[in-house]
């Protein structure tokens, strides 16, 4: 389960690698690609916490960290969605959250040991 959510969540970074970089280059993200990005991580997201109902208790941070990552890229739609930029520190917020997560993700995914009944 965990490897699963781990790939749908390095296809969710790529897409976010990719609109980062178009924003970058001055040009416009293509609308449909933020709304793919958000039901990729909604999907890897379900993944985890599908595991940890599963009794995996160290994925509750990812969970956490999920929600807060969520509610800042839906309030950077609203602000697209309005025509206006949102401020960095959403989008600094936002992409260090989304790592860190990812980071601990893999970290569990690859020692599956590691923290085991800590909660």
């Amino acid at each position: 389960m965990l490897m699963g959510a781990l790939a749908v969540f390095t296809l969710v970074a790529v897409m976010g690698l990719t609109m980062v970089c178009s924003v970058w280059r001055g040009n416009p993200v293509e609308a449909g690609f933020p709304i793919l990005h958000g039901a990729a991580s909604l999907l890897g997201s379900a993944l985890v916490i599908v595991a940890a109902l599963g009794g995996d208790t160290r994925l509750y941070v990812n969970i956490g960290l999920a929600v807060v990552i969520i509610l800042l890229g839906v309030t950077m739609g609203v602000f697209a969605k309005k025509g206006k930029k949102p401020p960095k520190g959403i989008i600094i917020a936002h992409v260090g959250l989304a790592v860190a997560c990812y980071g601990i993700l893999g970290f569990f995914t690859f020692n599956p040991s590691v923290g085991e009944g800590l909660l």
